[in-house]
């Protein structure tokens, strides 16, 4: 589906993107989901359970069975008090022969259901247990595949550990959820309407004794519910910081360890370790009013109920048999109100996490196919930005201001300038990881929007800084630039990238198969560098991206590293970042960028434009910013 893209008019039908904060967790954006309440989640979740429509249809059959062989137990207490009654007062052979005739019959009539029983209860649970697992792993296939194709501002805004939350904590809610939901909810009001249809045909009076009874239980238990909700949500709200927590604590252990400030993050922890835990009794007492207004309603109307049905039997309205049925009824009416309400609570506790995993599925990419996106060629004669101007979010400052350049195809260009100048950022708009503000980015003349993102992503290889390596073999790493490749494709971009006999020489001696770790951590900084080169040349695309590739290595390593770019760049299109001068000496044109701020520490008004460009000798005989970003290196060396 397409979407709307940055330099377009603004629909005035379409519901604004609301992110919130990693603290409170994303909002439902386009779904809409808090304004339209939990009647609207219920929906979604049971529209998904449509998909399998006949084995819900399989699970209510079993539950209506069920229902029914409950009520045809019911039944039989009249004849069963009619035949103990017959056997006491029997006084001639006969009599109690009849009487244990029909005792006989009856209880043998309860052993042949058995079997039934058994299948109806299996089948309706088993049946709804799988349409729960089912729409779940649809559920899980679905999140993750629309997660990878949102775009890179919005895994920005998320912290990983919020992600994480809702890919993990909330999925798994939502999965207990449909399991009380196709388990037993739904089960059980059939079950309760059946008994209730079966005593309004025995005796009416006693059926609407019993609804007078329900109806107040229901109307007490329901703000209860709604407050369970509100508390879950903050609750889970309030476990997603915590989780975020957590992911930082671990992942900057090294900073933690050398700053020694482990108290310091053990005491950050605590704060929100507390506030969870007060969120969580919060819930608890409501869960714990819930229960005990619903024990102590059901004492209430069982007392009631029996009053009432006494009442009755003492008038001579009812027959003993109806008494002991309506007594029955509401033994079993009053089972299955409670578990109803016990797994209602449970939905309204797991409905915050439906929420956000729907908020998740309703927030729309910023960078889509247009209607009419074609495949992207290989360009032949230029790249160019064209005036572009970008900002990261609307009415934000401008990162990049009126950029215009040239990238003529084979050649190399290099982008230079302090920190602040949106070197990175303009790397990042050639693949469309974002949309220009305003301006264009074109191939050969064809705005870069009209192609699609599949094709366009071909036309890349990406080299940065800090590559990432997946928790994988280092096979598989290199292989990932283009699966399918062979053994021997891949250990010859490995040759190319001068990483083989690295390789073969790794502790363990397992080579190509030896685990990088998380995120390459078993590899040195040239190691992974190379891997990732590797992996890059295994690719072959024909345009290549670096940012800043060299910039965290030891001289020793950049000399290899440097090797493998050397042969990575050959015969193609080049554009890098780089803060060391000597690695772009001798880029064909080097177009230098303005900083956030000036020498003395003022603002540069300049900032996010290109301010010189040319060949290194070219700007150096200028005299002006690039020539003194070279002299303030040649003096920091």
């Amino acid at each position: 589906m397409w979407c709307r893209q940055a330099s377009d008019k603004p629909d005035a039908t379409a519901r604004p993107r609301e992110w919130r904060s990693a603290d409170t967790g994303l909002g439902c954006g386009y779904g809409g989901c808090v304004k339209d309440g939990d009647g609207y989640l219920l929906r979604r979740v049971l529209i998904q359970g449509w998909h399998y429509r006949w084995m819900v249809l399989l699970s209510t059959l079993g539950a209506g069975i069920s229902g029914a062989l409950m009520a045809y137990l019911l039944t039989q207490l009249g004849p069963f008090l009619k035949y103990i009654g017959g056997a006491e007062g029997a006084t001639t052979p006969e009599q109690l022969k009849q009487a244990t005739d029909g005792l006989n019959g009856l209880g043998l009539s309860l052993i042949v259901l058995t079997p039934v029983v058994v299948v109806a209860a299996y089948v309706g649970l088993w049946s709804g247990l799988w349409v729960a697992n089912r729409t779940m792993e649809d559920l899980r296939g679905r999140v993750l595949g629309h997660l990878v194709r949102l775009d890179i501002a919005f895994h920005q805004t998320l912290t990983r550990g919020e992600i994480l939350t809702r890919l993990t904590n909330d999925l798994n809610s939502v999965l207990r959820m449909q399991r009380a939901l196709y388990g037993k909810l739904i089960q059980r009001p059939l079950e309760s309407l059946g008994i209730l249809g079966f005593v309004a045909w025995t005796d009416w009076r006693l059926a609407v004794i019993l609804m007078v009874i329900l109806v107040p239980l229901v109307l007490i238990l329901v703000p209860l519910i709604r407050r369970t909700r509100t508390r879950s949500q903050q609750a889970r709200e309030t476990l997603a910081a915590n989780f975020g927590v957590l992911e930082q604590i671990t992942a900057g252990i090294k900073v933690i360890k050398a700053m020694g400030s482990a108290q310091r993050e053990h005491e950050r922890y605590a704060a929100h370790n507390h506030k969870l835990f007060d969120d969580n009794m919060r819930l608890a007492r409501s869960r714990a009013q819930s229960e005990a207004i619903t024990g102590a309603a059901l004492f209430l109307i069982s007392g009631v109920g029996m009053i009432a049905g006494a009442w009755l039997f003492v008038n001579k309205w009812i027959a003993p048999g109806i008494l002991f049925l309506g007594i029955g009824a509401l033994a079993r009416l009053i089972t299955a109100v409670r578990e109803v309400v016990r797994l209602w609570g449970d939905i309204q506790e797991h409905l915050p996490c439906v929420e956000r995993v729907f908020a998740l599925l309703d927030q729309q990419s910023a960078i889509c196919d247009r209607p009419d996106a074609k495949p992207c060629p290989v360009p032949t004669n230029t790249i160019r930005l064209d005036h572009v101007t970008f900002r990261y979010q609307p009415g934000a400052e401008a990162v990049l201001r009126e950029v215009s350049l040239d990238i003529p195809v084979g050649r190399t260009i290099a982008l230079v300038g302090p920190s602040g100048a949106g070197k990175s950022t303009l790397l990042d708009l050639l693949p469309r990881f974002h949309d220009v503000s305003a301006g264009r980015i074109t191939l050969d003349g064809t705005d870069l929007r009209d192609f699609s993102l599949e094709s366009l992503a071909h036309l890349f290889a990406i080299v940065q800084q800090d590559n990432f390596l997946f928790n994988d073999t280092i096979y598989l790493n290199i292989a990932y630039g283009r699966p399918g490749a062979t053994r021997d494709e891949v250990e010859h971009a490995a040759r190319r990238a001068h990483i083989h006999d690295a390789i073969l020489s790794l502790e363990g001696g397992q080579g190509y198969d030896t685990l990088v770790g998380d995120r390459g951590s078993r590899l040195s900084g040239g190691q992974r560098q190379r891997v990732a080169i590797a992996r890059a040349l295994l690719r072959d695309a024909p345009i290549l991206l670096m940012d800043e590739p060299t910039s965290a290595l030891d001289a020793d390593s950049e000399r290899h590293v440097q090797e493998a770019l050397t042969e990575l760049m050959r015969g193609r299109t080049v554009v890098v970042v780089a803060h060391r001068l000597a690695t772009v000496q001798h880029a064909d044109r080097i177009y230098v960028m303005a900083g956030a701020m000036t020498r003395d520490g003022k603002e540069d008004p300049r900032r996010g434009t290109v301010v010189e460009f040319g060949t290194h000798q070219e700007l150096i005989a200028q005299n002006g910013d690039y020539a003194e970003l070279v002299r303030l290196q040649q003096l920091a060396g």
